[in-house]
């Protein structure tokens, strides 16, 4: 993978963040962390705190990435590998996007969400 093809952007707040400088083992915690750390978004913290909003306000435990495609939303466990998760999605990359979210913010239960997959192997070898 070239090293300008190791960043996704993800949305808060109605505006995209790119995030660059990702590995293959870069996480959505990961990803949660930096956003939250970013200087340009500390100041809008401390600017809606100053309104009395403090929407983004609070540890980066308490959000979390949600990926939508297509109508569908989930929430990414933690400890989802952001990379490879995108690179997965292959050509409906251009249909997904990840937005940050607090944790305690509920999906909607009106249309359809994604149920979470997971790989078994076979245990049979052929």
């Amino acid at each position: 993978m070239e090293p300008e093809e190791r960043k996704i952007s993800v949305w808060l707040c109605q505006e995209e963040k790119l995030i660059s400088g990702l590995s293959r083992r870069t996480t959505c915690s990961d990803v949660v962390r930096v956003l939250l750390e970013d200087n340009s978004l500390l100041q809008q913290l401390a600017a809606l705190q100053e309104s009395g909003g403090g929407m983004l306000s609070g540890p980066p435990e308490s959000y979390c990435i949600v990926e939508k495609w297509r109508g569908f939303e989930r929430i990414l466990p933690n400890k989802t590998k952001i990379l490879r998760l995108w690179a997965a999605w292959g050509d409906e990359q251009e249909n997904v996007r990840f937005v940050l979210v607090r944790s305690e913010a509920s999906l909607p239960n009106t249309g359809p969400r994604s149920a979470e997959a997971r790989v078994v192997l076979s245990k049979e070898r052929h």
